[in-house]
């Protein structure tokens, strides 16, 4: 009885932090000459859920608590519904799509803005979209170390994290914590995070740095498939 109890909360541990993978989209909402709009509906959705909120009296918006992902936001305006696609949302980050203008009809085409690429959080941030065309997409050591300063390799292939003790580090892959740095096919990765400093309490106690790899979804691959 005690065994299967033991088993059991560490299941509940492990569902809790998948469901921590939360990052916030924010932007401004406006008409095509460039007035606010207030009160209006913003939402986006994944799978069954959504996610809705609506503009302040400057247009501005945030949907908070959004799981990581590729999201298109949808805004309902005074004329017509704006789409944006392509709105990439990392753990524990805010997503700026800057200032979205109502879509504009120009010969049966919509037009639509264009967001911002712009992550708030103080963390490295390594996305499919970056690891692609990254030549050292093929090991996640070399491809960590190309991308930070603050993390080191060492001669047998372990990393160094700001002057902590070879090999301190945690990495979770999907929600799964790992004790050791592992390899995962390039194509599979949705983005790696590398935290070298200030790591939130929920990733464990180390001195050195947390890896934080997340796959790529079905709804990931889903929504790429969409928006080719």
């Amino acid at each position: 009885m005690k065994s299967i109890t033991i088993i059991a909360c560490l299941l509940l541990g492990a569902a809790s932090f998948a469901q921590n993978t939360f990052g916030d989209i924010i932007g401004t909402f406006t008409e095509k000459n460039g007035s606010t709009i207030p009160d209006a509906v913003i939402f986006t959705t994944r799978a069954d859920q959504k996610y809705v909120t609506k503009t302040d009296l400057d247009g501005r918006f945030r949907l908070s608590a959004v799981p990581a992902g590729k999201y298109t936001i949808f805004c309902v305006g005074i004329m017509d519904t704006t789409e944006m696609p392509g709105i990439e949302v990392l753990p524990d980050g805010i997503t700026n799509c800057g200032f979205i203008k109502e879509s504009e009809m120009i010969d049966d085409v919509f037009v639509y803005a264009k967001p911002i690429d712009i992550y708030s959080s103080p963390i490295d941030k390594i996305t499919a979209k970056e690891i692609k065309y990254m030549p050292t997409k093929f090991s996640i050591v070399d491809m960590i170390t190309s991308t930070t300063s603050d993390v080191k390799k060492t001669s047998d292939g372990d990393l160094v994290f700001r002057g902590a003790r070879k090999g301190d580090v945690i990495m979770y892959i999907d929600g799964v914590k790992m004790t050791e740095v592992q390899n995962v096919p390039s194509s599979s990765i949705g983005y790696v995070m590398v935290y070298s400093g200030a790591i939130p309490a929920k990733y464990g106690d180390t001195n050195g740095g947390v890896i934080v790899m997340e796959t790529l979804s079905y709804f990931d691959l889903l929504r790429e498939w969409e928006n080719r």
